[in-house]
C-alpha cells in the first residue's frame, strides 16, 4: 500500500518505490541496532527504551519472579502529528 502511494506521488514505479521503502526501513533498523535515535522532522522520534527489572507474579502458580531488563521501541510524535490527531478526533 505504501509503495503504491509513493509511486502515485513520484516518478518512481511500484518496484522502485518498494526498494526505496525497504532501504529506508533497513537504514532505520541499522541505526536503532546501533543505539541511535531516529528523528523525522515533522513526524516524530523513534528511540529504544530500556525497561528496568521489576518483580512480577506468575498468575497460574503465584510464584514471584524478577522480570529481566529488556529494550523496547518507543515513538514520540511531533507537535505537527499531535495537532493533526487532535483535529481528526474532534471532528
Amino acid at each position: 500500500m505504501l509503495a503504491k502511494r509513493l509511486s502515485e506521488r513520484t516518478l518512481l514505479n511500484r518496484k522502485e518505490s518498494s526498494q526505496v521503502i525497504e532501504e529506508l526501513f533497513g537504514a532505520i533498523f541499522d541505526e536503532l541496532k546501533n543505539g541511535e535515535d531516529i528523528i523525522i522532522v515533522g513526524f516524530g522520534k523513534f528511540y529504544l527504551y530500556e525497561n528496568t527489572p521489576r518483580p512480577v507474579r506468575n498468575p497460574k502458580t503465584q510464584e514471584e519472579m524478577l522480570l529481566k531488563p529488556y529494550k523496547s521501541l518507543r515513538f514520540k510524535p511531533s507537535t505537527v502529528i499531535k495537532n493533526l490527531l487532535k483535529k481528526i478526533s474532534s471532528s
